[in-house]
C-alpha cells in the first residue's frame, strides 16, 4: 500500500510543478510581474512564487484566484461541467486531463 501511495505522491508533485510552470508562462505571456499579480490577486508575491514552483501547500483559493486573473478559469469551468462519476465507477481508472491552459 505504501508503495502505491508514493507513486501517487510523485504524480501529484510532478503535476503541481507542471501546473506552476504553466501559470508562470501564462503570467509572463501577459507581461505581468509577480508584483502586478500581487496587486490583482490580493495575494502576497511570495505565495505566488510558491504556486509557480508547484508548492502543494498553496491553497485552492489562491490557485483559483490566479487562474481567474490570468483569464484561465474556463479550463476549471470545463472540468466542473463534467458529469459526476457514477458511484459504481468510483475508484476506477480516470483518464488524465491533457488540456492546455
Amino acid at each position: 500500500m505504501r508503495q502505491n501511495f508514493d507513486a501517487v505522491s510523485l504524480q501529484v508533485g510532478e503535476g503541481a510543478r507542471r501546473l506552476g510552470e504553466r501559470i508562470r508562462l501564462a503570467r509572463k505571456a501577459r507581461a505581468l510581474t509577480l508584483a502586478d499579480m500581487e496587486r490583482l490577486c490580493r495575494i502576497h508575491r511570495t505565495t505566488l512564487g510558491r504556486l509557480e514552483r508547484g508548492d502543494l501547500g498553496v491553497s485552492l483559493g489562491t490557485l483559483l484566484s490566479v487562474l481567474e486573473v490570468l483569464n484561465e478559469f474556463a479550463d476549471i469551468e470545463l472540468l466542473l461541467s463534467q458529469p459526476d462519476t457514477p458511484k459504481h465507477r468510483r475508484g476506477a481508472a480516470v483518464p488524465a486531463l491533457d488540456q492546455e491552459f
